[in-house]
């Protein structure tokens, strides 16, 4: 075997991988004798047909199949063995025709194009200017989020009036033009929230009432379609040929009421003995702002170092190359080149970031460890379960632990988990060597900066 790599400019090269009958010849025997194993030719018992009619049957296909195998092998190895930083994967080459007669030839040559990674330094240094924003919670953020402790912490208590803070429970069903109930019409059990219904007018028609009281309404004035479906159990419903005319019963009757400063609610909500009065609750509620505005601090100082890297960081890329690279994926398959150039400079912008990352984190010593993703993957689950009201302390360890290792277990998600250790460290390392301007801003002005 002979492996050759003839550079053809700074940024692209032609590998030719020669191949001589004594390269495969051995494996070539090894898969004809198992297949002389299992084969069943007529005229022989499973497994007792000549080896040279297996061969006349089979050695040409097996003999691709395992050239292809080695093929592919020799030459990952020799890009790695030889530390050839390339982007992409190799092609067949258009430069060089590879003329390969398996039914014919023995000795083969094939040639690859190949995109070799371009030359640059990228430092992260003092010379990297940036703003770090540090953003503070107002009081109004403050007194908001004490609401939300004593809703939180609050719960429904059975009343004899509905107002507009109700719950109503009861039957809703199609009525007929005079009131009565129509026995062949919609009807379910279902609950009402009083203050959901955005038309005035109709919200009133249920405050003030009583149980056993009957409200008859228009269900197109009261409900959007898509409620009014879910209130009925019916996703068929249209709201273009439904009979409108509905009433609701009442049967139950409750108002929401605010929980108080109490240890039972404080502990119900931070977890046992981390929150004993209203000043406390404060500073916890500050402290979690503090923590969250850290983290989305980070992510925008993360998004400028990376903008101002790619702007400082020049090099060219192999474009053409590139281009045949990305049509030959499964998520470009339906893209033509003129709509792959339509996307192409975000294409573009991506794959420089990319290999600036990997610059930065080779001259940086960055890597993940087994620890770093899980640590991050814990982070993940415990955002996922807070986003269904779970606090975090009410994770059990071996809980949060099995489901951090379950989705590292499959690929796409611990690549994800992957590049946001990545991505962390690099903010950190931005944090400690860029020269950083402190800003204090809201998280109201903070969020324009995305817009």
């Amino acid at each position: 075997m002979e492996i050759v790599q003839n550079n053809i400019d700074a940024l692209n090269a032609t590998i030719k991988v020669t191949l001589t009958k004594a390269d495969y010849e051995g494996p070539v025997k090894d898969s004809l004798k198992k297949m002389r194993r299992s084969a069943t030719l007529k005229g022989f018992r499973p497994g007792q047909a000549p080896m040279e009619l297996i061969k006349r049957q089979y050695y040409r296909p097996v003999m691709a199949e395992e050239v292809n195998k080695i093929l592919s092998k020799s030459l990952f190895d020799y890009l790695k063995d030889n530390n050839v930083d390339y982007l992409g994967e190799p092609l067949p080459s258009t430069r060089e025709k590879t003329e390969v007669d398996f039914d014919k030839d023995e000795d083969f040559a094939f040639f690859f194009d190949i995109a070799l990674a371009p030359k640059f330094e990228a430092p992260v240094d003092n010379n990297l200017s940036l703003t770090q924003y540090v953003i503070k919670p107002t009081d109004e953020d403050i007194e908001k989020s004490v609401e939300n402790f004593k809703n939180a912490a609050g719960k429904n208590e059975p009343a004899e009036v509905s107002g507009e803070q109700s719950l109503l429970k009861g039957e809703v069903f199609q009525v007929n033009e005079d009131g009565s109930r129509n026995a062949d019409g919609l009807s379910n059990t279902t609950s009402i929230l009083v203050k959901t219904i955005e038309n005035a007018d109709r919200k009133a028609e249920f405050v003030g009432k009583k149980v056993g009281d009957e409200v008859r309404f228009n269900i197109t004035e009261v409900f959007k379609e898509g409620e009014a479906k879910a209130m009925l159990g019916n996703n068929m419903l249209d709201f273009k040929t439904v009979n409108p005319n509905f009433a609701f019963k009442i049967t139950e009757i409750s108002n929401f009421v605010q929980g108080d400063f109490t240890q039972e609610n404080f502990d119900k909500i931070f977890g046992k003995d981390k929150v004993h009065n209203e000043d406390e609750l404060r500073a916890e509620i500050r402290k979690n702002f503090d923590s969250s505005y850290v983290r989305e601090s980070d992510y925008k100082l993360f998004i400028d170092a990376k903008d101002a890297l790619i702007k400082a960081t020049n090099f060219d890329v192999p474009m053409e190359f590139m281009k045949r690279w990305l049509l030959s994926l499964e998520q470009y398959k339906d893209f033509d080149e003129q709509k792959l150039m339509e996307q192409f400079p975000e294409l573009e912008k991506d794959m420089k970031w990319n290999l600036i990352e990997n610059k930065v984190a080779k001259d940086n010593n960055i890597e993940v460890t087994q620890d770093d993703a899980l640590a991050q993957a814990k982070v993940v689950v415990t955002d996922e379960f807070m986003r269904y009201g779970v606090p975090a302390w009410q994770i059990p360890a071996d809980v949060l632990d099995e489901a951090a290792k379950e989705r590292l277990a499959r690929k796409e998600y611990r690549n994800m988990i992957n590049s946001q250790v990545i991505n962390e460290k690099i903010t950190m390392l931005v944090k400690e060597k860029a020269t950083l301007s402190q800003q204090e801003i809201s998280y109201e002005e903070f969020r324009k900066l995305f817009e």
